[in-house]
């Protein structure tokens, strides 16, 4: 067997896309199946083609960066030549809008989504939603299968993508056993932890005026950590500065794998108010871990509200959002356990998708 993966960036760029196809690629490695990956992140310093832990990685220049991720015309010709048995795309950017229009018809495409419905902004949901269109005419139409990551996206999926089918729901992996080893230690200050891209849809600003209006409000002992990078670096550090507030905040980035653990360990609370997630790894490894939880309370998070789980804001108004970081610092919250509905340990994740892969090629 021989799989391609299709994605927008792969390691050594991270971010939860990019854990889940670097996590399958090497897990099928490992198991004798021949990778190789394709990505549009080709800038300075990245080897145009390398192999790592196994994966043979090609990447291509894009002609448009993100969000879209346009790639070089070399990604079709490329493309055209592979003899992979399975290609198999994450997210719904524009490569797969050309592994669609160029698979060989004995191909069998799987498509993960990573779905979200709205845009990163006003434009680019107004792109989205034309975009749309030729995802369900084209793309979705032609999938042998699409995988969900949450019962949240399979029925946007349904909703979306009319023509869509043969949608299955294999919840995102997690490491749980490297979890569950983190024990949870908050110190003073409070920390209220924020962990992801410094990206406009990811409302890092609206964290900053919540955490102002806490501040304001006489409590004075927190402080805001800040873990990522991203374009609106300099706009928040700027943002900070005006609301007075960057003495109290810890700006992070690169951070090793256990350094990351011991910031969830040592936080108070978690917040995330993106409301473009299917699913959040730092919500659920900070829910496992114990770490009370600020969430939108709609969308993808919605049950985890629902179900007395995390703390919910119906809006991205400072007030509601100081008000909610607070209580998360006061109440106890019933603890996650791992589901087969909500999240799967990593060698659970690893041997559905390669059963996925089987089942695909038995249909020929």
């Amino acid at each position: 067997m021989h799989v391609l993966q299709i994605t927008a960036r792969y390691f050594p760029n991270i971010g939860g896309v990019e854990i889940v196809v670097q996590k399958i690629s090497e897990t099928l490695v490992a198991n004798g199946v021949q990778v190789t990956v394709y990505s549009v992140d080709l800038s300075h310093g990245i080897l145009k083609q390398q192999e790592i832990n196994g994966v043979l990685v090609k990447r291509f220049s894009p002609l448009l960066n993100d969000p879209f991720y346009v790639p070089e015309p070399k990604f079709a010709a490329a493309l055209l030549r592979e003899k992979a048995d399975i290609l198999h795309v994450h997210t719904y950017l524009f490569p797969l809008f050309l592994v669609a229009l160029f698979k060989h018809e004995k191909q069998k495409l799987l498509l993960q989504p990573h779905y979200h419905p709205f845009g990163q902004s006003r434009l680019r949901n107004s792109l989205l939603n034309l975009y749309k269109h030729v995802l369900n005419n084209v793309v979705f139409s032609r999938a042998d299968l699409i995988i969900a990551n949450s019962a949240y996206e399979k029925r946007m999926l349904y909703h979306d993508f009319p023509r869509s089918h043969n949608v299955i729901l294999i919840p995102e992996g997690i490491d749980v056993d490297e979890i569950k080893a983190v024990k949870h230690n908050p110190v003073e200050p409070k920390r209220i932890l924020y962990v992801g891209a410094l990206k406009h849809y990811k409302n890092v600003d609206k964290i900053f005026k919540g955490f102002a209006s806490l501040l304001e409000k006489g409590n004075k002992n927190f402080k805001l950590i800040i873990v990522g990078e991203g374009s609106e670096h300099q706009y928040l550090i700027n943002l900070a500065d005006n609301l007075g507030v960057n003495s109290f905040i810890e700006w992070k980035h690169g951070l090793s794998r256990q350094q990351l653990l011991h910031e969830f360990a040592k936080a108070s609370v978690l917040i995330q108010l993106s409301p473009l997630e299917s699913f959040s790894r730092s919500v659920y490894e900070s829910l496992l871990i114990g770490v009370p939880t600020v969430v939108l309370n709609f969308g993808a998070f919605a049950n985890l509200v629902k179900t007395g789980l995390a703390e919910g804001v119906n809006s991205l108004n400072p007030r509601e959002i100081a008000e909610a970081l607070l209580k998360a610092t006061r109440k106890t919250y019933t603890g996650i356990s791992e589901s087969p509905n909500t999240f799967l340990n990593w060698k659970e994740y690893s041997g559905k998708i390669i059963n996925t892969y089987h089942s695909l090629l038995e249909r020929r």
